[in-house]
């Protein structure tokens, strides 16, 4: 595939992700999900997902080589100490810290650069397992609370993916499906397709 060929499929890709992300945010969760268990997310949320959608890694190694501190859940330490198959009590002692500024969460003892980043291969030695913190990386902010969608001026491929969004949008906002009623069904549609791509990190 020519590198003429990939941009004009990340172009048709970003169009239809940002039509996806207006049809989206036309309504509020709550209007659309019924069910008491359906997590509630926010505008922003999905712009974020959006975000993700469309994110071309660069393999720069800046991530794992700056980001301090790098958090991790409980659920995150449980998939590192399966991933390495070694006792979840192992992983806490050898690998942890607890955050200074969040009771209950973890922080990877070991950073710049994350203990688990291997320079020769510009990547993640344990990728698959990766803690949530990582996965929504460079797309910072807490999910289900309204803020902005934050960008890592040091990560090359968010600098480059809002730009593909921003133009994806504004050429979207003109296409006529856009304007006139709201259909809550495709709505939902809308939403349960940005929010497979948060799944999915």
């Amino acid at each position: 595939m020519t590198e003429m060929t990939e941009t004009a499929e990340l172009k048709r890709d970003a169009r239809k992700v940002a039509l996806q992300l207006l049809h989206a945010t036309a309504l509020p969760d709550g209007q659309v999900f019924t069910e008491l268990d359906a997590p509630r997310y926010t505008t922003v949320d999905y712009y974020r997902m959006a975000c993700h959608l469309l994110f071309q890694c660069h393999r720069c190694g800046n991530c794992c080589t700056t980001g301090d501190p790098i958090r991790l859940r409980p659920e995150d330490a449980l998939a590192i100490a399966r991933h390495l198959k070694i006792p979840l009590n192992k992983v806490i002692k050898k690998y942890t810290i607890p955050d200074p500024d969040r009771p209950g969460v973890l922080d990877f003892k070991h950073i710049l650069p994350c203990k688990f980043y291997d320079a020769n291969m510009k990547g993640c030695k344990i990728y698959t397992a990766r803690p949530w913190s990582c996965r929504i990386f460079p797309f910072l902010g807490i999910y289900g609370s309204e803020d902005k969608v934050k960008i890592n001026e040091s990560c090359p491929g968010s600098v480059e993916t809002m730009k593909i969004l921003t133009e994806a949008l504004e050429e979207a906002r003109s296409d006529p499906k856009i304007t006139g009623a709201v259909d809550p069904a495709e709505v939902r549609r809308a939403k349960e397709f940005l929010r497979a791509a948060l799944n999915s990190v």
